[in-house]
């Protein structure tokens, strides 16, 4: 081969790998600039579009959209986002989580125009669901169309398309609050993902679920508890015109040990739904179903043996609408069973569940029963045995049913792994059957309804290491009839406290199937109640005791706990009575009064005690009607209670009246309050409104530092330490403030009326109106006005006068109660009184300035109507000047934004034009171009608006300078 031929092919192969390297090189490029390019407008399209549609406050912290991770497919990923409620979810958090992706199409975000979503994925996030009883939802946060008009939104389509084919939570956590239905849920750490093309009509849709604990209670009821879950499901969806349609595939559901699964379809037509669902449970055993009970999972649930056959059955089958529900059978049964664990000596024997529940079908949910047959067990002598039958529940409930019980709990402890210190004894026997109709109750036909029988616990001891003093029951006796339930007896102790307690419970049938109100009646007495031993203070809140000073305005009720609420639908009377009461360090003797439950109020009625020295008596209510912001109105009566104990053990009375810790004596006091509460039982200080008044013969007062001040800075050292006889003075609350009204005291020998505010912050705001004897004025001060008395005697015609006997002095206290800010016009009423120095030359210049007055008055008079006119005009050639040159601004402004716009058109065009037929350039031009056009119209507006506001400003001054003119 020549050199010649070779020396080409050298130069071809060169070639092809000069423009392959370019083209890649070109692609690399490509691929690093386009996430920079479209990443700000990405952003702000994903914002905008968040804030145009939710009723919520969205924040996010970093943003980052990337390519080489997810290609083809560019990824966007939002950090640290959340979703804030307003209005009655402010401060409460829908979504929290760390971040979120998203993977968006290619060429969708090319074109910038039905960005096409393909998956998204949530990373920790932390949801809250909260319904109010009201029904009102944080999640119901998406804006009606209507909404978004009014405020002026674009309702045209979201530029984003979602078309997901796969999306993921990754480790979250769930909680679910709904107070109109009564259901909470919870979940911890939960793992879930699902795939498929959603945008099919049919769709092959996988999903993988994992949760460490999901607890669920409807109507205050446990039916999971921390239960490990786990769920795999594949789904067959068929989405038709007239019909969806779900087919369950493979599928299987595990509940800590408990594994099931499904079988059937779920199809939602116009006017109904129709299904048939099966539950399959051929792998399960006795001891799986023992795991979702608490007790057993979490005690030594491993090693446990438990044998028997257990059979699960389950069906639903039919048409759900309005009126018409599916038929079901639910069967469980279990038979011979026992229950040991290894190191026990005895064992849990003859262990018998069956149990169900039926309905036909249709819309008579009067059909349906539900039946525990039998639910029997034996261990160490011990028998359980028990049974329930209803029908008709939804017109005439029939029951029936019986509990007989005979167990010594001593003997618990062989059947059962006992915590370190745990310890039961006592003996509980019960003999109980109920048999009737509901009807026959409520027409009051006693005897054709059958309740009787007692339940007993005698000699009961509890130990635990997580209780502070052992439970000691002496007698428990409760009684049943169809009328009521009686509390025969009960007597028990804890630790050094005793109780004592009987009373009956009407009404229990009824409140059971929600007819009527539960009532009772009850009376409860105790020699010695030890709260402080009963419920001793926490680490966790001991640590919190330097708190006192923070902010109170900061309180509100989205503390974290919840809130105690009062049950509905409970009408109950407790009648107390406590010889002794031992609280936080306090002795309450000889206390008195009831409590009633009713109406979601807990009211104290006439409560009475001696303590602190003194009588206390107090009567008010805790209202939790509306479950978020519970409310208290509360009032008290004071009689001869010592202030330094009221003080040290009342953290509220320390933001009320910070004086009372520098105070020694006895007062009384009646009080009245308002005030909404936080979980803790703490007033929310800016709702608190209230006034009282308060008494003392005798307080005396010392190291504190507002009088101290006082004293110096009136140079009365001898009234920083004061007796105050006979003190009386009254006070209100508002908006954060205590508002005490002018009285009347005594410091010393100056008579002094006091008045002003304490805020809850500890701000201070009073004034000392001072009357001052001549003969308590320091000589330093007497002295100062005694050389300006002697300088005014010089002044012809001035008349000298004599200084009074005593010299009222104004004092004003602000700033902090402990960093007080003290202001006196002592100095200035010395001059003032002092010979009267200001009234004297006053009243020596007035009688000439009135003679002056009389002689300019009439000249001034003649002149006045001939400048007015004169005025007018000049006014006016003021404002036309001014007009003239606002409408030069504003057309030359509108002639400067019209050059921007067609400058910024013509680089758009140019853009373009460079592309030429390369179709990523010429996709990157467009964008580029369309981002031109926007700023030069941007730069356009801002051009007129600045116009604009100049020539308003020369308009402004002008009218200004007009009115000016005199």
């Amino acid at each position: 081969m020549s050199p010649k031929k070779e020396k080409k092919k050298k130069s071809l192969f060169g070639k092809i790998l000069k423009y392959t390297g370019l083209a890649f090189l070109l692609m690399i490029i490509t691929v690093i600039l386009i996430p920079i390019f479209f990443k700000d407008e990405l952003k702000e399209l994903a914002l905008a579009e968040a804030n145009k549609m939710l009723k919520a406050e969205v924040a996010v912290g970093d943003f980052d959209l990337t390519i080489f991770s997810s290609f083809p497919k560019m990824k966007l990923v939002f950090d640290d986002v959340s979703v804030t409620g307003r209005d009655e979810f402010e401060g409460v958090k829908l979504v929290d989580l760390k971040a979120f992706e998203a993977k968006l199409d290619f060429w969708s975000v090319i074109n910038m125009e039905d960005i096409s979503v393909r998956s998204v994925r949530l990373i920790e996030p932390n949801i809250h669901v909260k319904v109010l009883e009201s029904g009102l939802a944080n999640y119901d946060i998406v804006k009606s169309t209507e909404e978004m008009a009014e405020e002026g939104e674009d309702t045209s389509d979201s530029p984003f398309k979602f078309s997901l084919e796969y999306y993921e939570i990754k480790d979250g956590n769930i909680v679910y609050d709904d107070r109109l239905s009564a259901l909470f849920a919870e979940i911890v750490n939960i793992n879930h993902s699902g795939s498929g093309d959603m945008t099919a009509d049919v769709i092959d849709f996988k999903t993988l679920t994992s949760m460490d604990e999901l607890s669920f209670k409807m109507a205050g009821l446990s039916y999971l508890s921390k239960v490990k879950t786990d769920l795999d499901m594949e789904i067959l969806m068929e989405f038709k015109e007239e019909s969806s349609k779900f087919t369950l595939k493979e599928n299987e559901l595990s509940l800590n040990a408990l594994t099931l699964s499904f079988d059937g379809f779920y199809e939602m037509l116009e006017d109904h739904d129709n299904m048939d669902l099966k539950l399959i449970a051929s792998n399960t055993s006795f001891k799986d179903l023992l795991s979702l009970v608490p007790a057993f999972y979490h005690t030594g649930y491993e090693s446990m043996i438990a044998k028997g056959n257990l059979s699960l059955d389950a069906f639903v089958k039919g048409q759900l609408d309005d009126s018409r529900f599916p038929a079901w059978d639910f069967a469980a049964k279990v038979n011979g069973a026992s229950i040991a664990y290894p190191d026990m000596p005895a064992t849990i024997d003859n262990v018998s569940i069956v149990a169900g529940s039926k309905f036909p079908g249709g819309s008579n949910l009067d059909l349906m029963t539900i039946d525990v047959d039998q639910l029997k067990a034996t261990f160490v002598g011990n028998t359980i045995d028990a049974n329930f039958y209803m029908k008709n529940p939804m017109t005439d409930p029939y029951m029936k049913s019986k509990l007989n019980l005979n167990v010594d709990l001593a003997t618990i402890g062989q059947v059962y792994p006992l915590e370190e210190g745990e310890e039961y004894n006592g003996k509980l026997t019960s003999d109980i059957s109920i048999e009737g109709r509901m009807s026959t109750l409520e027409k009051e036909e006693y005897e054709k309804f059958d309740a009787k029988g007692t339940l007993r616990l005698q000699e009961m001891h509890y130990a635990s290491k997580d209780l502070p003093a052992p439970v000691d029951i002496q007698n428990l006796i409760f009684e049943f009839s169809p009328q009521q339930l009686k509390l025969a007896e009960l007597k028990a102790k804890m630790g050094r406290s005793d109780f004592s307690m009987d009373g009956d419970v009407k009404n229990y049938m009824g409140y059971l199937f929600n007819d009527g109100d539960l009532q009772g009646v009850f009376n409860y007495h105790s020699d010695l109640l030890d709260v402080d031993e009963i419920m001793p203070p926490s680490e966790e809140g001991a640590s919190t005791e330097g708190t006192s000073e923070s902010s109170a305005a900061e309180t509100t009720t989205a503390d974290a706990g919840e809130t105690v609420l009062v049950p509905e639908k409970i009408d109950f009377v407790l009648n107390t009575s406590i010889n002794k009461v031992i609280y936080d360090g306090m002795n309450i003797e000889h206390l008195k009064g009831r409590v009633l439950l009713k109406d979601q109020e807990a009211i104290l009625e006439g409560l009475t005690m001696q303590t602190l020295g003194g009588t206390v008596g107090l009567s008010g209510k805790y209202n939790t009607q509306d479950k978020t912001t519970p409310k208290m109105d509360f009032s008290y009566s004071l009689k001869e209670l010592d202030i330094q104990q009221l003080a040290s053990n009342f953290l509220t009375i320390d933001k009320l009246a910070p004086v009372a810790k520098y105070a020694q004596g006895k007062i009384s006091s009646d009080f009245s309050m308002t005030t909404n509460l936080t979980s803790n039982f703490e007033p929310v200080y800016n709702t608190l409104t209230g006034n009282g008044s308060l008494f003392s013969n005798q307080v005396k007062i010392s190291g504190f530092e507002p009088l101290e001040k006082l004293a110096d800075a009136i140079e009365i050292k001898k009234l920083s330490n004061q007796t105050i006889d006979n003190i009386k003075a009254s006070f209100e609350f508002n908006d954060g403030k205590v508002k005490v009204k002018p009285f009347n005291i005594k410091l010393g020998n100056i008579n002094t009326t006091v008045g002003g505010t304490t805020s809850f912050e500890q701000d201070i705001d009073y004034e000392l109106q001072m009357n001052i004897p001549k003969e308590e004025i320091p000589g330093s001060l007497l002295k100062y006005a005694e050389q300006a008395i002697a300088k005014a005697k010089n002044i012809p015609g001035f008349n000298m006068k004599e200084l009074p006997a005593n010299i009222p002095v104004t004092a004003l206290v602000t700033n902090k109660v402990k960093d007080p800010k003290i202001q006196t016009n002592i100095k200035e009423k010395l001059l003032e009184l002092g010979g009267d120095i200001k009234g004297g030359v006053k009243d020596l210049v007035d009688d000439k300035v009135q003679e002056a007055k009389d002689s300019v008055k009439a000249v001034v008079d003649d002149k006045i109507e001939e400048a007015k006119a004169e005025l007018e005009k000049r006014k006016q050639e003021v404002i036309d000047a001014a007009q003239k040159q606002a409408d030069n601004i504003k057309a030359e402004g509108k002639k400067l934004a019209d050059q921007t716009r067609s400058e910024a058109d013509k680089r758009a065009q140019n853009v373009i034009d460079r592309a030429g037929s390369n179709l990523l350039e010429k996709k990157a031009a467009e964008v580029s171009a369309k981002k031109i056009r926007e700023e030069g119209e941007k730069a356009a507006q801002k051009i007129e608006n600045e116009a604009n506001t100049r020539a308003d400003n020369v308009m402004k001054t002008a009218r200004e300078k007009a009115e000016n003119l005199k």
